[in-house]
């Protein structure tokens, strides 16, 4: 196809009736779209993407509203879990104190009193 072929059918299909060589005024978005890319350099992408629609900012925004929520729900189970981690230790540490505070012991509450204090303390 030739260059003035070409040209002609950008120009219907970016709106304009007019003839090429005459002064057509405002090119419109397209057009310069269309003209901003060089079609001889194999390599050029060009900047014919359009902006985002009505539709896919709603989605775009619906993706971030569902990947807030996901994240809420793991914030809240990791405080759950945390909650229930200190409730734990706060357990072990009545038991603990329980059992360090009589005096005679059988042996499986002395086996209990260790495993107490190695859970707690590290020893």
């Amino acid at each position: 196809m030739k260059p003035l072929q070409m040209q002609r059918i950008q120009l219907l299909l970016a709106g304009y009736d007019s003839q090429v060589g005459e002064n057509t005024g405002s090119r419109g978005s397209a057009f310069k779209r269309a003209h901003e890319s060089d079609a001889s350099d194999p390599n050029s992408i060009g900047s014919s993407a359009l902006p985002m629609g009505r539709d896919a900012t709603k989605k775009k925004g619906k993706k971030k509203g569902n990947e807030l929520e996901r994240l809420d729900k793991i914030a809240m189970r990791q405080e759950d879990a945390n909650q229930l981690l200190k409730q734990s230790i706060e357990a072990k540490k009545m038991m603990f104190m329980k059992l360090n505070s009589k005096e005679h012991l059988d042996d499986r509450s002395k086996e209990l009193l260790e495993k107490l204090g190695r859970d707690l303390f590290g020893n």
